[in-house]
């Protein structure tokens, strides 16, 4: 059985709560140590460790002297419809982190994986099937890291559109290539939310009680045919996602 967490792990995951969800600004300062451990009934050794969890999990600054700080880094406010076009060399996750005037990054791993009992179904293929897996890391310069995202696509397609299979696949990237084959792309994407694995924790510097979103998309083409699949894994407090609807039939 797990172990219970400690009275630190406590003082640090309601702390992260409150700062994930707004309660806490960016540049707030968090109570002193002293009113921590008067409310949350522990004493400020033991507040001192959660405070620095919290720094860990790049929540907070600790100033010397002063307290701890909530990092004032802002959120990239992403579109979810940047990927639907492209805007000068780019789509997606560089869209929207340049609208904010932040300097985006992308590190990039590209291979060819079987398609497991998990990712087989996603892309309507037979499990084993040798899919092309393009894995990459994103932020903002000077920044962790926001996101991963691994995108999974179909045999006939990377036969077609060979460059696929390059880090660099061009302006506009991936469903550039595919519309300039004519193809007329159409989305579907499910959110949830859940704590991070210890491989996720590692790559996105954050803690094991620090939410991430999860973001399951699957792009069809004009036959209804899935094409490609994409996860993302996304730090909760480094990115807000938005979505933009209209109303009618």
């Amino acid at each position: 059985m797990p172990r219970p967490p400690t009275k630190a792990q406590v003082i640090s995951n309601a702390l992260a709560a409150r700062i994930v969800e707004g309660e806490l600004d960016p540049g707030a300062w968090l109570p002193s140590e002293r009113r921590l451990a008067s409310e949350y009934g522990a004493d400020r050794s033991t507040v001192r460790r959660a405070l620095r969890m919290l720094a860990e999990a790049d929540l907070v600054q600790l100033r010397h002297g002063a307290g701890a700080q909530v990092r004032t880094a802002p959120k990239v406010r992403r579109a979810a419809a940047d990927i639907t076009r492209q805007v000068g060399e780019w789509r997606g996750f560089h869209v929207s982190a340049q609208k904010g005037g932040r300097r985006p990054f992308t590190r990039t791993t590209v291979t060819e994986v079987e398609a497991d009992e998990r990712l087989a179904p996603r892309l309507d293929v037979p499990v084993g099937t040798r899919v092309l897996e393009r894995a990459r890391v994103q932020g903002v310069e000077g920044e962790p890291p926001v996101q991963t995202a691994t995108t999974w696509i179909i045999p006939e397609i990377v036969a077609e559109i060979p460059v696929l299979r390059e880090v660099n696949t061009g302006p506009g990237g991936l469903y550039s290539r595919l519309e300039e084959t004519g193809r007329r792309i159409t989305f579907e994407e499910s959110v949830t939310c859940r704590l991070p694995r210890a491989d996720e924790q590692e790559t996105l510097r954050i803690g094991p009680e620090q939410p991430v979103l999860t973001l399951w998309r699957r792009a069809y083409d004009q036959e209804d045919r899935v094409i490609e699949v994409t996860h993302r894994v996304v730090v909760g407090d480094r990115h807000e996602l938005v979505y933009r609807y209209g109303s009618g039939a």
